[in-house]
């Protein structure tokens, strides 16, 4: 059987269009890849700046703040922004887990739903309600307050890295200087503080 040569060089040039375009995902694959492994890093690099919290009964526990986390903002359903960090656990146990809120009313925080909050393989799902009201951050200004909610405690079976996310809404990036904020915005999630308990 005899193939024509423009039948051939058609053959041709569809093989090389179909190579090009797997060359052409293969690459993208490796973007993805490379990106993903250098968030990790970053991930990991983040969680060294966990501050000791040293306000209003939360004493001895761990702050993972907002800015310090990889966030993950979804415009068109924002009930998924998510907050991330690595926490270092270096015995295990379980911890208190409060989440600190900035407000401009400490009666009604506005959260429309839940708030996913996840460690390992615990999971809390409650809605804040600001069971305290921290008055001695100097870092909150008015019309700002902190109100801090106590969300439930996770138990670590291990030392080791954990991730640790936060779920909601009001997970948002915003400026350190709180008089740059829009009280429109009314509550934001400023940190998740995770306690040691004592046995």
């Amino acid at each position: 059987m005899k193939i024509s040569s423009r039948y051939h060089n058609r053959l041709k040039s569809m093989m090389i269009d179909n190579m090009s375009k797997k060359v052409g995902l293969l690459g993208l694959v490796l973007i993805i890849g490379m990106t993903a492994c250098k968030d990790n890093g970053e991930l990991k690099k983040e969680s060294r700046n966990a501050k000791t919290d040293n306000t209003a009964g939360q004493n001895g526990g761990v702050t993972l703040l907002i800015k310090d986390a990889a966030l993950m903002q979804v415009d068109s359903n924002p009930q998924y922004n998510t907050a991330e960090w690595h926490f270092k656990v270096d015995k295990a146990g379980r911890y208190e887990v409060w989440l600190s809120s900035l407000t401009c009313d400490t009666l009604h925080l506005q959260f429309d739903e839940n708030v996913i909050i996840t460690a390992g393989d615990s999971r809390l799902d409650k809605k804040p309600i600001g069971d305290e009201i921290v008055t001695s951050d100097n870092s909150v200004k008015a019309p700002w307050y902190r109100a801090d909610s106590h969300m439930g405690s996770i138990f670590f079976s291990k030392p080791g890295e954990y991730q640790v996310q936060v779920i909601s809404a009001r997970v948002e990036r915003h400026a350190a200087d709180l008089s740059d904020i829009s009280v429109d915005k009314h509550t934001l999630i400023n940190s998740l503080i995770l306690k040691p308990m004592v046995n």
